[in-house]
Order: structure tokens, then sequence, then C-alpha cells
């Protein structure tokens, strides 16, 4: 078969490009990515390639070429570079469910170790990505028909029953020149891949998760901020007593925000399932118009683990301290289990957009997903981002 391969060149590649910067455990629980430009200050020097028919979406060097083989395969070659030297993306549809990337990688490199003279694997690897995308890289060289030596990068990932693949073919001389070009291309078109992705969940992210809970601020508002979050997560607990307060006031309450909360089960674990009681209890509360009360007074509650302080009596507690008019219609709500299937749904939304953790904090402009917040950060974070947007 023709060459199906190949995978991610580096995570701290992609890191620096299509990811947000590290953060520190004080802010959150993990690292996810973040939604920018993924070629920041490089744009004057690069250009769109933009194929809606093959769905083939990347930028290259403007100085470069291109040559289109087909409606799936696209050539990218260097001014004044030999016929050896060329970046080559393509992309073919594949039954993700029985194809992996093992199999690949391994009928081509029994192809290539057969039919290329002078063959040579150098790296092949396996790299696991936030996406979790199947990714692999190869690196291999070879005598071609012109008794000259090649070396050849492949890169190449599953993503929604498509194998994209990137690969370098140049001269052993020049090709660790091209290895950067070959970085910013691979991120440009795993962040536009994923931009897409992100888009099928828009409209969906624009509406409350139920009829009883309205959005904070102004409903007309062009820029949305949906939180993702789990009410017995410390870092989450730190966003509402630190942060949410500061961004109510400067950007909710103005009018220019509004401010939407999705549940993300992420810490129950064994048979205790505080968290989803949690976030049941809060669509409990809803049905009686007080969900933003109730919801903050969970987390004025706060206990860090161990500790199992979420259950029926402290949740019966809350909502008395809220005056929440007919409690045992609430703690009846509870017991029922009612919205399991909404708290279910949102975590699932979750993990389709990539979200590893809590919280996390999706930002839209105009229906747009325009970037995601990783983890509590400080305020001037959040308010940098959404100056930038106004």
């Amino acid at each position: 078969m023709s060459f199906l391969v190949f995978i991610l060149l580096s995570i701290p590649i992609l890191t620096i490009i299509s990811f947000s910067p590290f953060i520190n455990n004080s802010f959150a629980q993990w690292t996810i990515p973040t939604i920018i430009d993924s070629l920041n200050n490089q744009n004057s020097r690069f250009l769109l390639y933009d194929n809606t028919e093959s769905n083939l979406t990347i930028h290259y060097p403007s100085h470069w070429t291109y040559k289109e083989n087909s409606a799936n395969e696209v050539e990218f070659h260097p001014p004044n570079g030999d016929v050896n030297e060329l970046i080559k993306l393509s992309v073919d549809t594949i039954d993700s469910n029985f194809t992996t990337i093992k199999s690949i990688v391994d009928a081509t490199l029994k192809d290539k170790s057969k039919h290329l003279k002078n063959f040579e694997l150098h790296e092949s690897t396996l790299i696991p990505n936030p996406q979790q995308n199947p990714m692999q890289k190869l690196v291999y060289s070879y005598t071609n028909s012109n008794n000259t030596k090649i070396m050849q990068l492949d890169v190449g990932m599953i993503d929604n029953n498509k194998l994209y693949l990137i690969s370098l073919t140049s001269n052993p001389i020049n090709y660790y020149e091209y290895i950067s070009t070959v970085e910013i291309m691979i991120s440009s078109l795993t962040n536009n891949l994923q931009q897409k992705s992100l888009s099928n969940y828009s409209t969906e992210l624009l509406n409350p998760v139920s009829d009883y809970i309205k959005p904070i601020g102004n409903e007309n508002a062009n820029i949305t901020i949906v939180e993702f979050a789990d009410y017995r997560c410390p870092f989450c607990h730190k966003f509402h007593t630190e942060t949410f307060d500061k961004i109510k006031t400067n950007f909710i309450d103005t009018g220019n925000i509004k401010f939407l909360f999705r549940d993300f089960v992420v810490n129950d674990r064994g048979e205790y399932k505080g968290s989803t009681q949690a976030a049941i209890a809060s669509h409990c509360a809803a049905e009686q118009g007080k969900y933003w009360e109730y919801s903050k007074e969970i987390y004025d509650n706060f206990k860090p683990e161990p500790q199992q302080w979420i259950n029926i009596g402290s949740l019966v507690t809350f909502a008395n301290n809220i005056q929440l008019p007919d409690i045992s219609k609430f703690k009846n709500c509870i017991e029922s289990g009612k919205y399991q299937n909404i708290i279910v749904e949102n975590s699932a939304i979750a993990n389709n957009l990539g979200l590893t953790g809590t919280p996390a904090f999706v930002i839209l402009k105009d229906g747009k997903i325009e970037t995601i917040i990783p983890g509590a950060l400080p305020y001037e974070e959040f308010e940098k981002n959404f100056k930038n947007l106004l």
C-alpha cells in the first residue's frame, strides 16, 4: 500500500506552538490544550493552504510553492530546492475502528524495507497527546534510483476516521534545516483540525443546560465564558473564591460577557460519588429558582479530600442555608437521580472538547470558540483574554 503512516514530532514542539504554557499545579489539576493562533508571530512568513474538499488546512512558508497532486494530496517545495526536497501532506479515509497506528506502521516498515534500497530505520516513536489521537513518528533513510541518499521523516495521526500524513523528504545535508518548518506545519495542521472539531460544539455550549438555569449576565452579550468544573475540585474552589467575583464585577455585570456553568465530574472514585451528587443537587435547586445561589453555597463549604463532605445531609443543609422553599421536594429530587443524564452529557461534551480536568473555561465570541483557558489561572489571565475580544 502507499505510505499511509506517521505522526507527531514531539510533545515539546507542539506545546510551544499549539498548546498553552505548562500550568503550575497551584492553578490546576492538569494541563490542557489552549486553542490559540498556532503560528503566533510567524504569520508574516506563512500563508494558509485550505482545501475544503479534503479538509486539508495548513500553513506553509510564504516563499515556498505548492503543487496539488490530487484533492487529497499536496506538495510544498522550497525555493531553489532539488526534486528530492519537499514536504508532502495527504489524507486518507480509514476504518479507525479496525485500523491502528501500529498496524499502519508495521505494514509501512515492511513495505519500505522490502522495496527501498539501503533502507535504515532511525526512529519509530508512538507519541501520546492531549487529544488522545493515535500518533506516530518515523525517521528513516534510503538510496533512491539516482543512487542518492535520502532522509525522510513521516508524521501521521488518525483523527475522525482520517489518516493525516506529513512527510519531509530531503538530502541528509539539508534535512535538519527543514525540521523547524515541518514542526510549524504539523502544529498548524493539528491546531486547524482541533478548531474544526471544536466548532461542532459551539451552538450547544451557548445554550443553558436546562430551562431552569439562565446564564449570569447579559443574555445578548456576544462573548460567553463556559466553565467546566467539579464541586469537589480544589482548583475550582480556588477560582470561585479568588477570581470569579472580579470577573463578574468587571465583565459580567457590565453587560460585556455572559457566564454559563457545566458539570464535569472528574473526582468521583470508587463507591463515593459526591461530585455527581452535588451536581444533581444543584439542578434540583434550579427547579426552585436557586441554581446559582446553591452552586455558590457548595463551593463556600468546600472541604479538601479525603473528607467525604458531600452527602444527602450536607446537601440539605446547604439548601436550608439559601432558604430553598421546598426542602422535601429538593431531597426527593436528589434521591431520584433525575438529572443524572445531564451530568453524564456535560462530561461527555468536556471529553469531546479534549478537556482532561477541572476547571476549564471555554470562551466564545459571536458563536465561535476563541480559546480554552486551562485551570484556575490568576484573574489577570482572564482579563487579558477578555480585553483582546472586546
